[in-house]
C-alpha cells in the first residue's frame, strides 16, 4: 500500500490562476487607460471652451465699441477714412476678414493725449504649415483716406490671436432683420451704415483622435452681441439748424414712421429665434417692419431686454 501524496496544487490549477490573474490585470489596465483618456479629453475640452470664450470676448468687445462717422455728401469717398468692412472668403461661414474703427482701446495709465479710438482688423489666414490662424491687428492712427487693405502678417504688426482654428466667421444683422456675411459701409448699399448686431462663431481643431471616421465635427462656439453705437452725423451735430429744418419739413409733409421708434419686429426676432409672438403666422410677415415695442404692447407681452 503506497503512501498518499501531500497536499498541493496541480499544474492545471496554477495555470488557471495565472490566466485569471492576467485577465483581471488586463481589464484593470484597459479601464484605467480609458479613464485617463477620457479625463485628458475632458481637460482638453475645458481648455478649448475657456480659450474660445476668451477669443469671443475679445472680438465682441471690439464690435460693441464699433463707431462710424457718416460720410458727408460733398466729400470724396476716397478721402473719407471711416469704414466698416467685412469680407467672406467662403460662403456660409460668415466674414473672416473684418476691419473697422472702435472705441474699445484702453489708454495707457498717465497718458493725457491718447484716444480710446483705434482701427482694428481680424483676419483668418493659413500659417506656413497650412493650419488656419486668427490674426488681430490694431492701430491708434486713423488713416488719412479710405484704406480697404487687411494687414495679415506679423511684420505689419498683426498679432496671432489663435492657432489651430478650424473655422471663424461673423454675420451681421441688417435694419430689415436679415443676417448677412459681408458688409461695406463705403458702398451705396451699406453707405455710412453699421449693423445692429453681430454673431461671432469660432471652431477649434480637435487634437484628439476621433473615435470613428464618420464622427460629426464639433459645433462652433457662438456669441451674439448688440452694436449700440449708431453712425455719427457730424454735419448735423455741428449744424443742428439743418436737422431742425429737415424735421420741420417732414412734419409739414405729413411724413411719419409706420413702425414707431426702436427696434422692429424682424430685427427682434432675428436676435431671439425662440421668441414666440401671439400673432397668426400668416400675418407675421406683414408686421416685420413695425416697432416691436408697439406690437408687444398691443399683444400684452414683455419686450426682450435686447430689443429695447
Amino acid at each position: 500500500m503506497s503512501a498518499r501524496r501531500g497536499g498541493g496544487f496541480t499544474l492545471l490549477e496554477v495555470l488557471g490562476v495565472v490566466l485569471l490573474t492576467a485577465l483581471v490585470f488586463t481589464a484593470a489596465v484597459n479601464f484605467y487607460r480609458e479613464l485617463a483618456r477620457k479625463s485628458a479629453h475632458a481637460v482638453e475640452l475645458t481648455r478649448d471652451v475657456r480659450f474660445a470664450s476668451a477669443i469671443l470676448d475679445r472680438v465682441a468687445r471690439d464690435l460693441e465699441g464699433a463707431v462710424l462717422i457718416t460720410k458727408p455728401e460733398d466729400k470724396d469717398p476716397l478721402e473719407h477714412p471711416w469704414l466698416f468692412l467685412a469680407e467672406a472668403r467662403s460662403e456660409g461661414s460668415g466674414a473672416d476678414h473684418i476691419k473697422f474703427m472702435t472705441r474699445s482701446h484702453s489708454p495707457r495709465t498717465g497718458s493725457q493725449h491718447e484716444s480710446d479710438l483705434e482701427v482694428v482688423a481680424y483676419v483668418l489666414r493659413p500659417d506656413k504649415d497650412g493650419d488656419l490662424q486668427l490674426l488681430r491687428w490694431s492701430s491708434p492712427q486713423i488713416p488719412d483716406g479710405l484704406d480697404r487693405s487687411f494687414p495679415s502678417d506679423p511684420a505689419d504688426g498683426a498679432r496671432v490671436l489663435a492657432r489651430g482654428v478650424e473655422r471663424f466667421g461673423v454675420r451681421f444683422l441688417t435694419e430689415t432683420g436679415e443676417w448677412k456675411s459681408t458688409w461695406d459701409s463705403s458702398t451705396v448699399v451699406d453707405s455710412s451704415k453699421l449693423p445692429l448686431a453681430a454673431e461671432i462663431s469660432i471652431a477649434l481643431v480637435d487634437e484628439q483622435e476621433p473615435e470613428s471616421s464618420g464622427a460629426a465635427p464639433e459645433p462652433p462656439y457662438v456669441r451674439r452681441v448688440l452694436m449700440p453705437l449708431r453712425p455719427l452725423d457730424l454735419d448735423k451735430m455741428l449744424h443742428p439748424e439743418k436737422q431742425d429744418q429737415a424735421a420741420k419739413k417732414g412734419d409739414e409733409s405729413g411724413g411719419s414712421d409706420s413702425g414707431g421708434s426702436g427696434m422692429t419686429v424682424g430685427q427682434c426676432l432675428a436676435l431671439n429665434p425662440g421668441l414666440a409672438l401671439p400673432i397668426d403666422p400668416s400675418a407675421l410677415a406683414s408686421i416685420q417692419g413695425q416697432s416691436i415695442a408697439s406690437v408687444a404692447k398691443s399683444a400684452g407681452i414683455d419686450v426682450p431686454s435686447n430689443c429695447k
